[in-house]
């Protein structure tokens, strides 16, 4: 018996589609400039399953079409009216989505919710997988996408990248240090404009 897509995939192919529609040569010069950024990354993905996830999150949430907007940000101006506002406010999720490095808390027993805390604002999130592959275990790290279901309920979006706690431990520490100074640098900006003239 063939299983049934989620909505959250047909909505995905919407978008694609749409996407193709408007933008006939993106995809393809999204994917040249991927393996060109990602190469290093790009041989840990073991499969054409976790390449295709894993370029399909970056150019839809990344890529920037002719450099002034993502192919997310597009849809969510509803081009031609094709999408329902059902749709158009999970376009809205995946805008907001909570992508960051996480440590795992707790994993039910049948491996499908994971209870993940952010490292640097400790904000704590359910994720509740369907078929999700990786066979990940408490307290490791992972820096992946949750993004929320319109039924308020979250999964993980692209590809999961998986740490041990030695390891974890060792990038968080670098994470914070680099968030630290990207809010620091952030500060400033905004107390130079303070002082700016008008």
């Amino acid at each position: 018996m063939k299983k049934k897509k989620p909505w959250e995939t047909k909505l995905i192919e919407k978008i694609q589609d749409v996407i193709n529609y408007y933008f006939p040569k993106a995809t393809a010069e999204a994917l040249s400039k991927f393996k060109k950024e990602k190469e290093e990354e790009i041989p840990l993905m073991r499969t054409k399953v976790d390449f295709a996830r894993g370029f399909q999150a970056w150019f839809l949430l990344k890529y920037l079409i002719e450099g002034k907007f993502t192919p997310m940000e597009f849809i969510s101006g509803n081009p031609a009216g094709y999408f329902t506002k059902k749709e158009l406010q999970m376009v809205g999720n995946f805008l907001d989505n909570k992508k960051g490095l996480y440590e795992i808390i707790s994993i039910s027993k049948n491996k499908k919710d994971y209870i993940i805390k952010n490292v640097v604002n400790n904000d704590v999130t359910t994720v509740k997988t369907i078929n999700f592959p990786a066979k990940l275990s408490v307290k490791e790290y992972i820096y992946a996408i949750p993004v929320k279901r319109l039924d308020g309920n979250y999964f993980f979006y692209g590809n999961v990248a998986c740490y041990s706690r030695k390891n974890g431990e060792h990038i968080k520490k670098v994470f914070l240090e680099e968030w630290k100074k990207q809010k620091n640098k952030g500060i400033r900006i905004k107390e130079k404009n303070k002082n700016v003239k008008r």
